[in-house]
C-alpha cells in the first residue's frame, strides 16, 4: 500500500463515508454503550496521569466515554467531518480534537498518556505493516510505564472462498448500505456502496478505499517486539481485541 492509498483512504471518509458513518454503524448511543462494557468489564479507569489518546477517534465511540470515565482525552483523526461531530457532541467534556494523520507523530506525542486506544478497524488503515509496528513502537515509548494499548481491527487474514465478498450492513426504509471486500495478498479493496430513495428514486454511490490484512499473530509479534505484554487477546466473530501493557 502506497501513500497514495493512504491518501485515498481519506479521500474516501470525507468526501462519501463521513456522512453516512454514524447510521451505518448503528448510532452513537449503541457503540457508546459497547464502549462503556468494555471499559467497565476490563477496569479501565483512570490510575496514573489520567490522559488517555484516541487514535482514530473518528466521531466519538471511544473518546466520549472515556472522557465520561474521568479521562483527560486526546482524539486524533484524519476526518475534519467526523471529528466535527465528536467536538459537538463532547461539549464540556474534557477533550481535545485534533485533525492529523496517527503517523504524524509529533501531532501527538509527548502527553504522557496512561491510555492509548486504537479501535474500530483503524489500524488497518495504515498503509503497510512497517507503518503498523512504528506506531504500536511508539506507542509504547509514549505510555507511562504500567500504561495500556488498546486495539480492535477486523481480521482479514483469512481469505474466504472466492476472493469477492459483498455484505449487507445497513438499510431502512430510505437507504441500503452494502460492503464489498476485493481481497489480495496483502491488502482489501473495499467499496462502499450506498443506494439511497431521493425524491421517489433509487440512487446509487459508491466509493473504493485499500485496507490492510493483518494477521492476529504477527500483531502479536509486533507487540511484543515493541516491549509490550499482552494481558487480554480475543479474536472471533471477524474481530481482533488486544490490551497490552507497557511493563
Amino acid at each position: 500500500m502506497t501513500n497514495n492509498s493512504r491518501a485515498g483512504a481519506q479521500a474516501h471518509y470525507d468526501r462519501f463515508l463521513a456522512e453516512q458513518y454514524l447510521w451505518m454503524s448503528g448510532g452513537f448511543d449503541l457503540n457508546a454503550r459497547k464502549t462503556r462494557d468494555f471499559m467497565s468489564g476490563h477496569h479501565l479507569t483512570p490510575q496514573g496521569t489520567r490522559i488517555a489518546i484516541d487514535l482514530g477517534a473518528g466521531c466519538g465511540f471511544q473518546s466520549i466515554p472515556l472522557a465520561e470515565a474521568g479521562f483527560s482525552v486526546l482524539a486524533v483523526d484524519f476526518c475534519r467531518p467526523l471529528l466535527a461531530e465528536l467536538q459537538d457532541r463532547a461539549g464540556t467534556l474534557p477533550v481535545n480534537c485534533i485533525a492529523a494523520d496517527i503517523l504524524d507523530f509529533p501531532s501527538w506525542i509527548a502527553r504522557h498518556p496512561e491510555l492509548i486506544v486504537c479501535m474500530g478497524d483503524t489500524l488497518t488503515h495504515l498503509p503497510d505493516t512497517d507503518a503498523v509496528r512504528h506506531l504500536i513502537r511508539r506507542c509504547h515509548d509514549e505510555l507511562e510505564p504500567g500504561g495500556k494499548f488498546v486495539l480492535t481491527l477486523r481480521d482479514y487474514a483469512t481469505e474466504p472462498e472466492g476472493s469477492v465478498v459483498v455484505i449487507p450492513v445497513r438499510r431502512d426504509d430510505n437507504r441500503i448500505f452494502l460492503c464489498r471486500l476485493e481481497y489480495h495478498a496483502d491488502t482489501i479493496s473495499v467499496t462502499d456502496i450506498l443506494v439511497a430513495r431521493t425524491t421517489g428514486q433509487w440512487v446509487r454511490t459508491a466509493s473504493t478505499y485499500t485496507k490492510l490484512r493483518i494477521a492476529p499473530d504477527d500483531l502479536v509479534r509486533m507487540l511484543a517486539g515493541a516491549g509490550f505484554a499482552i494481558s487480554f487477546f480475543e479474536s472471533g466473530d471477524g474481530l481482533i481485541t488486544i490490551i497490552a501493557e507497557r511493563a
